[in-house]
């Protein structure tokens, strides 16, 4: 990348913005405050630019906010920087440099640039990737899992993109835990995802969400543990089965609904088995030692407790 840069004052309407700016939205609250600030003390960070393949026309590289409010406020001109036309990879990498590293991205725009650096450089892994862009590995693996959803999707959430957290219903977050359980379901529950196909079960979780059957988005997470208990025996597959097809096709039934239908008292069985399964190793490390007398009473009343449970007296 080049990084010999002219300080120079441009007229903000020949300045375009960056194709690969994968970045369309942005908070009006924050363009709000920062159109009031340049209003009183001017642009104090010159903008990044560079030459664009039209004559007296340049590409901005970095300043979006700034460009745009220059636009909206009327400027006659906004300090640039002018530095060598980069390669469409250096632009790329530059962007994840200037804003990745200095600001948050949404996990989304994160997601659409990296997208064109794997085009760009048919790389994969992530090791690599984070290389390349900085990014933590797990940025990565989190960005590509975006990336593995349907177009439908990644729209809706880059739309919401530039709302606040909590107006926004098409949340990254969301749509993790989504991928996540739709994931499981396929993998454990071949029947489902052939019957209805990664794309409409990935849209008939997300409208739990649009619809407000949700009270987190973390109840996707009740699948697994629903499925974790058909592997160990606790459920029968044919019912988890017809429970699967109903969370899929019922956009009002939440997984944590369900999961307390069908599952709630075996989970307690299953929690209670765990438990019984660690005394057991405790209790075998204290042969040959001697107890304390509160802890032979409470022993003596587990004992009888378990009797009567065995033998339904």
């Amino acid at each position: 990348m080049g990084t010999d840069s002219d300080l120079d004052s441009l007229d903000p309407v020949a300045i375009d913005p960056n194709p690969n700016n994968p970045r369309k939205y942005f908070n009006e609250d924050k363009l709000d405050l920062l159109r009031t600030s340049i209003q009183e003390v001017g642009i104090l960070v010159p903008l990044i630019v560079c030459r664009s393949v039209k004559e007296h026309r340049f590409v901005l590289m970095d300043g979006e906010r700034r460009w745009r409010c220059s636009i909206d406020l009327g400027l006659a001109t906004v300090p640039a920087n002018i530095i060598e036309t980069p390669s469409r990879l250096d632009n790329l990498l530059r962007m994840f440099n200037i804003h990745n590293v200095r600001e948050d991205w949404p996990l989304v725009s994160v997601a659409l640039s990296l997208r064109n650096v794997i085009e760009e450089t048919c790389e994969h892994r992530e090791s690599r990737l984070a290389e390349l862009t900085g990014l933590t590995r797990s940025t990565v693996r989190r960005a590509k899992r975006i990336l593995s959803l349907p177009e439908f999707e990644i729209e809706l959430i880059q739309n919401e993109a530039h709302l606040d957290r909590n107006n926004q219903v098409h949340r990254e977050d969301l749509y993790l835990e989504i991928e996540a359980a739709e994931s499981v379901l396929r993998n454990r529950l071949s029947e489902i995802s052939e019957e209805y196909g990664r794309d409409r079960i990935i849209r008939q979780f997300a409208a739990k969400a649009e619809e407000q059957s949700l009270t987190a988005v973390t109840d996707f997470r009740y699948v697994g543990k629903l499925l974790k208990m058909m592997n160990e025996g606790y459920i029968e597959r044919a019912e988890v089965v017809l429970a699967a097809r109903r969370l899929v096709a019922e956009t009002s039934l939440s997984p944590r609904d369900l999961f307390e239908e069908v599952a709630a008292a075996r989970y307690e069985q299953h929690s209670l088995d765990r438990k019984a399964e660690r005394m057991t190793v405790e209790l075998d490390s204290l042969t040959g030692q001697q107890l304390a007398e509160s802890l032979r009473e409470r022993l003596i009343g587990l004992r009888d407790s378990i009797t009567r449970l065995l033998t339904g007296s």
